[in-house]
């Protein structure tokens, strides 16, 4: 570092200052400063994304959707919540009821979490995020959906059954994983 990388430790002191900053914020929100809504549509987006690569193919993507539909709905009913604290943030009704202030910091941490899995994504069970993570064939960047990316581009090299069978495996997992993000972040799973 330094002879070459930061000589100075400069980019160092800017990424402390940053992560410090980025603590200092989180701690001293009331409320978690989570958008749930742009995540949303991230989710939309690599659904369209892989729709479009496995047109044609064995896949279905309706649980994929479904699931998708389901956070949606989770969402619009947290920003409902978050919109009601917020209106009453100078008043005193919700200084009055920290438990509903901690039941909504509790699902909003806790919905990232259920974007996780114990076992992994295939081949590599140190990723445990299903929605963002390195693909196998792109090392450099964060693909949306890495385990059906994988497994999308693996099946059309090999175009086997079993290999667009496990497509849909990876399709059914991330399903199930946005499933219960949906249901933490409405209170179903807290």
């Amino acid at each position: 570092m330094e002879k070459y990388g930061d000589p100075m430790f400069r980019r160092h002191v800017a990424v402390a200052s940053i992560w410090g900053l980025v603590a200092l914020r989180l701690s001293d929100e009331e409320i978690l400063p989570f958008n749930y809504s742009s995540y949303a549509t991230e989710l939309e987006n690599g659904a369209v994304d892989i729709n479009k690569r496995v047109l044609g193919m064995p896949v279905s993507l309706s649980p994929l959707h479904r699931s998708i539909k389901q956070f949606n709905r989770a969402v619009l009913k947290v920003d409902s919540e978050l919109q009601a604290l917020q209106t009453w943030k100078f008043w005193s009704p919700w200084r009055n009821n920290p438990l509903r202030v901690r039941d909504l910091n509790d699902r909003l941490m806790m919905t990232e979490r259920a974007f996780t899995e114990w076992e992994g994504l295939s081949g590599r069970p140190w990723y445990k995020h299903m929605i963002y993570g390195p693909s196998l064939y792109n090392d450099y960047g964060a693909e949306v959906y890495p385990g059906a990316d994988d497994a999308i581009q693996t099946a059309k090299k090999t175009n086997t059954s079993e290999s667009w069978q496990s497509v849909q495996h990876e399709i059914h997992r991330i399903a199930r994983v946005i499933s219960q993000a949906a249901l933490v972040l409405s209170g179903g799973l807290t």
